[in-house]
């Protein structure tokens, strides 16, 4: 197929603004989660609900920059399965962010572990397995704390 150059250059900006767009509606449409001093952990009211036998609570400092201390929960769900989750308190917006972008830098299975990680306050949650149904549960916690 011969293409004028005139079709070329509608086709080169198309294919730009095919990239342009989405990026700029995720730019738009994304909010930095704000940080906000919350008294309890969020986990720890979700490790006594209905159905899940806590196996253990350990004080777990992770070794990063602004990390001032956090818990890991072991549970285990209804199906007998184990669910871990840990929680990470920092000291500043800058250095939970920091903790964030390390982690999401690291390649699965190099350094970086499968599970699902989300921010309430000066918290970072991290929930292993991913997805596992306690996530929506700890969330809805989180949110009743922050309201």
């Amino acid at each position: 197929m011969n293409m004028t150059p005139r079709m070329e250059h509608w086709l080169l900006l198309f294919v730009i603004l095919m990239f342009l767009i989405p990026c700029g509606l995720i730019i738009l449409v994304s909010e930095e989660a704000g940080y906000y001093q919350v008294s309890t952990d969020p986990a720890a009211s979700v490790t006594r609900m209905t159905g899940y036998s806590v196996l253990s609570v350990n004080d777990t400092p992770w070794n990063v920059p602004g990390a001032v201390g956090g818990k890991t929960y072991t549970l285990e769900d209804p199906n007998g399965q184990t669910v871990m989750i840990a929680t990470q308190a920092f000291d500043s917006a800058e250095s939970r962010d920091a903790a964030i972008r390390t982690h999401n830098a690291n390649v699965v299975g190099r350094g970086k572990q499968v599970g699902s990680l989300f921010v309430h306050g000066q918290y970072v949650v991290y929930v292993t397995p991913a997805n596992h149904a306690i996530l929506p549960a700890i969330k809805a916690s989180a949110d009743a704390m922050k309201s």
